[in-house]
């Protein structure tokens, strides 16, 4: 990454309210339930995080900084072994999601979220009932079927705008070789920020995230390009922690930022009318 594109994403987290996990309150966001409930089962894991110079803070020996965690020319991103189990009523607010996964350097990690609660930006962009109407959810830490990231305002552009069929925001609790992994910076400290994602899939089999056909690699510049792949699903799934350290040569520039994907993945949906 060139360095004139640090301060640029800085700037875009800013003006978005940070746009990813973080979050202001711990309350917890509950509605009644109409037994709409999504199963979701994911393997084969992909660590998206990279270590781009001399480590200059860490966590029990996990580097916080430098590091990438979009790789968005696909340079670095690893395979891992690991899985996630997902059960959630989005309209009740309610459910859980366990994942765990063995990083390249061989530590174990366990993430656990079964509180949810919304962030301070938009949860989702919505379309209806014309072609023409668009929607910002606010307050909602489960959505089914929105728009996230790119220029939509729901989230920061680190990511093209993408359709999820759903999307999560909350506390989670995350641990390292059976140890509690601690948040030190802040956020919901000692917990995690905790974001996850059904998308379509937005890497190409290089794992490059492409803003056209032509091959150019997506930046937080080009939010309002990019290409994804409707015939594709992935399940995202971060945590992270503020505050913003733009000086940190972070991608994006928090304290703390830890990216896995999962691109093996059956959806089960069950609802009453």
């Amino acid at each position: 990454m060139k360095k004139y594109q640090y301060p640029l994403l800085f700037a875009l987290f800013a003006v978005l309210g940070l746009g990813l996990a973080l979050f202001q309150t711990t309350t917890a966001v509950a509605h009644k339930s109409n037994s709409l409930q999504y199963e979701i089962k994911a393997t084969n894991g992909r660590l998206i995080r990279k270590v781009t110079g001399p480590v200059t803070d860490d966590i029990d020996g996990i580097p916080a900084a430098p590091v990438d965690s979009f790789i968005w020319n696909g340079d670095g991103i690893q395979a891992i072994n690991g899985r996630v189990r997902v059960k959630i009523d989005p309209v009740a607010n309610t459910g859980k999601i366990i994942a765990t996964w063995r990083d390249p350097e061989g530590n174990r990690w366990e993430y656990k979220q079964t509180v949810f609660t919304a962030p301070p930006h938009p949860t989702g962009l919505v379309v209806g009932p014309g072609a023409e109407d668009t929607t910002l959810v606010v307050d909602d830490p489960v959505v089914t079927n929105v728009y996230l990231h790119g220029n939509t305002t729901a989230g920061a552009p680190v990511l093209p705008t993408d359709f999820n069929l759903l999307a999560t925001w909350g506390e989670a609790e995350v641990k390292l070789n059976g140890q509690p992994f601690v948040n030190k910076y802040g956020g919901p400290a000692p917990l995690w920020a905790g974001h996850t994602m059904l998308t379509v899939g937005l890497r190409n089999e290089d794992g490059q995230v492409l803003a056209n056909e032509d091959g150019t690699i997506y930046n937080p510049s080009l939010s309002d390009q990019g290409v994804t792949n409707s015939d594709q699903i992935e399940f995202h799934l971060v945590f992270d922690a503020p505050p913003m350290a733009p000086d940190s040569g972070n991608i994006p520039p928090l304290s703390f930022f830890y990216h896995v994907t999962f691109v093996d993945v059956d959806v089960e949906i069950e609802g009453n009318r």
